[in-house]
């Protein structure tokens, strides 16, 4: 898959998230709950961050400063959560308890969206 089929793939995907967090905030809200209650959600999760993380950090672990480095990056990331969410479940959970407790948890629905949008001009425009 080359660089740009990334982007496309991610930019479609973080986009619909953000829009998602930001149209059904009780929905989002309440998976998160959910989330947080469940060992077998939090086990799946994390399987599930290292299934996308560890093809990215392993086929596109670039380091130059040009846009492949979101690929990097964002690789990272979900092998980091994924390994936090299968090591220090509990750790995790209290994080995941502050996130929802704070009053303008709500500007992660906006970043995400940003970041799909940005993914999406790189995958289809760029």
């Amino acid at each position: 898959m080359a660089n740009i089929q990334v982007f496309q793939w991610l930019g479609v995907t973080f986009f619909a998230m953000g829009i998602g967090m930001l149209t059904n905030r009780k929905f989002i809200r309440n998976i998160m709950k959910d989330f947080q209650g469940s060992a077998t959600n939090m086990f799946y999760g994390g399987l599930a961050c290292l299934a996308i993380g560890l093809p990215l950090v392993t086929f596109y672990n670039v380091w130059n400063w040009d846009a492949a480095l979101i690929i990097t990056i964002l690789g990272w990331m979900s092998v980091i959560k994924g390994l936090m969410l299968l090591m220090f479940p509990a750790y995790t959970m209290r994080t995941y308890k502050n996130v929802l407790a704070k009053q303008n948890k709500y500007y992660i629905g906006y970043v995400v969206t940003a970041l799909g949008l940005i993914l999406l001009y790189l995958g289809y425009l760029a």
